[in-house]
């Protein structure tokens, strides 16, 4: 250690210089700055490095939901115009148009079952609805005109078809459906069909008991029977929702054989009944027909002729539920016009049949009877006779019971038997 006042060596750790006395102050180092470690240096750059990172993750976060709002919004645009009235009526007319009968269906608004499935519409537009394609030239989507209470809108649309110079126009009208669709929008249904195959309900089909009904190959279920409205001559089925165009129909006859027909629904009908006339009716059933007539007119001759009562001839057309009350009253009133008569004698050779139909109870039939009688009369104190043939129309009601035709009635019975012609 040196002195600070003659510059003298002394030695280490004395207080006062050996040379010149002076008190000797021990001189300290210089403070060094403190060094950081390795460690903590590693670990600030490494905070700063996160802040960074973290700033960089904010930045992105922000932009991908930023991203998904504009996604999100332009969405709910697309979907919402997709929805909207317009885009609707717009897409309908198209597939209108188009016959486009994938859209038509999903657009449709129907109580489905087995004659408005896909399968029967995609047959049925294929068959009827050829003739009413629209040719289009041009077309114009008029503005939407919402109801008050906004529940329903119509869509005017303008077009011109190719060769024609008239503008047509027609509405098409929806109407929005309670529920949400997709949760967020507005759910429009359309209302109307542009006459493309509508639909009616309980459109009721007619036929004789216990015949089988084929719609288009379906064999109508006996569960669409309207017992209410059905009788012990008739069945009445009443539909469930069926397309309004023209359906093949096939219908077998409890009389032992089948007629084919054209089952047309349309908005001016709500029925259809099957009516039986001569010309549909098989060659074998009409013999038969015409066989029953003639036995039964010739019974109810003999025995009127011969006074009988009724009791003596109902067993020639009772059957099992017969109902002979009309054919009893008919058959006393004849043999009461005979009572008089000089007709001793008649026999039906020949029945024409001139129509034939169903009825409310049964089968009416008009027929031409060909048959000669005998005439017996005094002239003084003679007895004399009298034989001719005549013709006469007459009606014939029937019943059809054990696969065969029943007489219950009969009307313009002739009584009159001239003696001189």
């Amino acid at each position: 250690m040196f002195c600070g006042e003659c510059g003298t060596k002394n030695e280490e750790g004395a207080l006062f210089c050996e040379n010149c006395g002076a008190k000797l102050v021990e001189e300290k180092p210089a403070k060094q700055p403190k060094k950081v470690s390795n460690s903590k240096q590693a670990s600030s750059e490494s905070f700063g490095t996160k802040l960074k990172k973290m700033s960089m993750v904010k930045k992105i976060l922000l932009g991908v939901a930023l991203a998904i709002v504009i996604i999100l919004i332009v969405a709910y645009a697309v979907i919402n115009n997709k929805l909207s009235p317009k885009k609707i009526a717009k897409d309908y007319f198209m597939a209108v148009v188009n016959m486009d009968t994938d859209k038509l269906y999903q657009y449709m608004d129907i109580d489905k079952n087995e004659f408005t499935s896909k399968e029967m519409f995609d047959k049925l537009a294929e068959n009827n609805l050829n003739d009413d394609k629209i040719k289009l030239a041009n077309y114009k989507m008029e503005n939407v005109e919402k109801s008050n209470n906004g529940l329903t809108a119509t869509v005017t649309i303008s077009y011109v078809e190719e060769g024609d110079d008239d503008t047509e126009t027609v509405k098409v009208t929806l109407v929005k459906q309670k529920s949400k669709k997709y949760l967020f929008f507005e759910d429009w249904h359309i209302s109307n069909s542009m006459s493309v195959m509508d639909t009616t309900k309980d459109y009721k089909i007619k036929v004789l008991k216990d015949s089988k009904v084929t719609i288009e190959g379906i064999e109508v279920d006996k569960k669409y029977i309207d017992k209410d409205s059905s009788d012990g001559t008739y069945d009445v089925y009443k539909m469930p929702a069926m397309f309004k165009t023209k359906y093949n129909m096939k219908i077998e006859l409890p009389l032992g054989f089948e007629v084919e027909d054209t089952l047309n629904l349309s908005s001016y009908y709500s029925s259809y009944t099957y009516s039986l006339n001569e010309d549909k009716l098989p060659e074998n059933v009409k013999k038969q027909l015409i066989e029953t007539t003639k036995k039964g007119i010739q019974t109810l001759y003999n025995g009127a002729k011969d006074q009988k009562p009724f009791d003596e001839i109902k067993n020639e057309f009772e059957y099992e539920g017969s109902d002979l009350n009309n054919l009893k009253k008919t058959y006393e009133s004849l043999s009461k016009s005979l009572s008089g008569s000089d007709l001793s004698a008649i026999e039906f050779t020949a029945i024409e049949l001139d129509s034939f139909t169903t009825t409310e109870k049964g089968f009416r039939a008009y027929i031409d009877a060909d048959y000669k009688y005998t005439v017996s009369y005094t002239s003084g104190s003679e007895t004399k006779t009298h034989d001719s043939n005549s013709s006469d129309s007459m009606t014939i009601y029937y019943s059809y019971s054990d696969n065969a035709f029943k007489i219950t009635d009969a009307g313009s019975l002739v009584t009159y038997f001239s003696r001189y012609y």
